[in-house]
């Protein structure tokens, strides 16, 4: 059950705001976020079964993230990775509207997906199973694996818990959404965004953070099973004016 909390324009400084887990079986062979020798542009993660990605921003500061819809596998299973649309998104000269366009024309190939695209003048949202692409207003969003902003309660109360954190004016901005990310909720279904089983659970947790001048900070830490910290990234850098 990933979970992606950000914000669009929340104020003055920063552009974009995004505080996200992946959870995933521990065994799913997975390459930690890095700027990838292949498209040397792009920092993201890998799933190395498919060899696409879950989230991922690029040196031009453009951003793009997935996560799958909680449902029954269609049958016959569509034949494309959920994890190609970030990565093609990164990989692509086009505008988000444009790209989620495409994507709505053959959104039948894939099994049910939300995907999140951005650059510095628009931030999109389009779910197979939601309806049309949709252009994100100023403000605070959740995602799980439901509809963009749906009841559960990690969503709702993560999402007004960012809201505090980004009003607050917290010194360790980072940090700070690191531990919303570590929340492991309560009794009630949906509640947690963390996960520590021992076969499943969050295996990365991001925070990105885009200021309106171009500074890009962005961070992953790795976790194993039983939730066990294993390592953490960093990586800062200037997009300037991306496209």
């Amino acid at each position: 059950m990933c979970l992606i909390l950000f914000a669009v324009n929340p104020n003055e400084r920063f552009r974009l705001i995004v505080a996200a887990n992946r959870d995933e079986l521990y065994a799913r062979p997975t390459v930690n976020a890095d700027f990838w020798p292949e498209h040397p542009d792009i920092l993201a993660g890998r799933d190395e079964n498919m060899g696409g990605t879950w989230l991922g921003i690029d040196r031009q500061g453009r951003f793009a993230a997935v996560t799958n819809f909680r449902e029954e596998p269609p049958a016959p299973l569509p034949p494309r990775s959920r994890g190609d649309l970030p990565l093609n998104f990164l990989n692509a000269d086009t505008t988000p509207l444009d790209y989620v366009k495409d994507v709505s024309t053959r959104s039948e190939t894939y099994r049910g997906f939300n995907l999140i695209v951005a650059d510095s003048q628009s931030t999109l949202y389009y779910g197979n199973r939601a309806g049309n692409p949709r252009e994100l207003a100023d403000g605070y969003y959740g995602l799980s694996n439901q509809v963009l902003d749906c009841d559960w309660p990690k969503v709702i109360e993560g999402r007004q818990r960012l809201q505090k954190k980004m009003e607050s004016d917290a010194d360790d901005l980072s940090e700070s959404l690191f531990e919303l990310l570590l929340s492991s909720g309560d009794d009630r279904e949906f509640s947690n965004s963390f996960i520590s089983g021992d076969e499943y659970g969050t295996r990365a947790a991001s925070v990105v953070l885009k200021t309106h001048d171009g500074e890009i900070y962005f961070e992953e830490r790795n976790f194993g099973p039983g939730g066990k910290f294993l390592n953490s990234n960093g990586y800062n850098f200037n997009c300037g004016y991306d496209s």
